[in-house]
């Protein structure tokens, strides 16, 4: 982690992001590099529950009341850590919603293999949509618990909560879901995250429209995460794929927490100048 952060440095980076895939021991190392935390993406670090599985996959949308409250509890301890190391927000995933998904696997394959113009794929969407929406209501309410209780703990320790636009269609929150949620807490409190990957593959998917997720919830906004995307692939380098970034710039207000969240598999080598990328873009000053 050392080497990380020094390189991060090297390549024009400010502050680090941690998430989800750092362990306990990768953390001890971050926290003793003399790089910043902006933010920390929920659940962090990585451990294994009670139940044998990595903390991610507990859901803050679970009906199951012990699988709920640990999944808070291990959300807790990201605003906590977040606290003692003084970053500014945590992300957070709300959960989702349990669907067939080999519904969600169909739309992609019928999407990549050039089909999204066809009767096959917007039947394929439809019953998507329709398997989830018949039963997303249960799911959003234990969301908007998890939150109600996050939020007033999140209070105490002085760290406003980032609610993230998610990537797959049966995830919480979809965008009137968003606006559900973040009307159930102060803007003190809660905020939206803004992911220009998952925005851009839902526009690519026809569920949602990008430019909307941010011309709707603009004033709530307190962080994004910045990556390019190819079709319906994202965390690609930005600048490499075909992000429509002059859209994303006249929504961005000042002193929002700005991450770029690429794939650890592109290569070293393309991530140079993706700062000088984005301050030409007008997405970073």
């Amino acid at each position: 982690m050392a080497g990380f952060a020094a390189k991060a440095k090297e390549l024009g980076f400010t502050h680090i992001e941690a998430n989800a895939s750092i362990s306990p021991r990768m953390l001890s190392e971050l926290l003793k590099t003399t790089i910043p935390i902006s933010s920390i993406h929920s659940p962090c670090p990585t451990v294994l529950s009670s139940r044998g599985i990595p903390i991610s996959s507990l859901s803050l949308s679970s009906l199951d009341e012990s699988m709920r409250m640990e999944a808070v509890s291990f959300t807790r301890q990201t605003i906590e850590l977040a606290a003692s190391v003084r970053a500014r927000a945590v992300v957070l995933h709300m959960g989702e919603v349990p669907i067939d998904l080999s519904l969600q696997d169909r739309l992609y394959k019928l999407h990549d293999g050039g089909y999204a113009q066809t009767k096959e794929y917007s039947q394929a969407k439809e019953d998507l949509v329709y398997q989830r929406t018949s039963q997303a209501l249960h799911y959003l309410g234990t969301a908007k618990k998890s939150l109600q209780e996050l939020s007033a703990y999140s209070r105490q320790r002085g760290i406003i909560l980032g609610l993230e636009t998610r990537f797959h269609p049966h995830e919480i929150p979809n965008m009137d879901e968003m606006a559900e949620l973040l009307n159930e807490a102060s803007e003190s409190l809660v905020g939206y995250w803004h992911d220009v990957g998952h925005a851009a593959v839902q526009q690519q998917l026809g569920l949602s429209l990008h430019e909307e997720w941010l011309s709707r919830f603009k004033d709530r906004l307190v962080g994004i995460h910045l990556h390019d995307v190819l079709g319906i692939s994202d965390h690609h380098v930005p600048g490499k794929g075909n992000m429509n970034w002059e859209m994303v710039a006249k929504y961005l207000p000042p002193g929002i927490v700005k991450v770029c969240e690429i794939g650890e598999w592109n290569d070293e080598e393309q991530m140079q100048g993706v700062v000088e990328f984005l301050q030409k873009k007008g997405i970073v000053g």
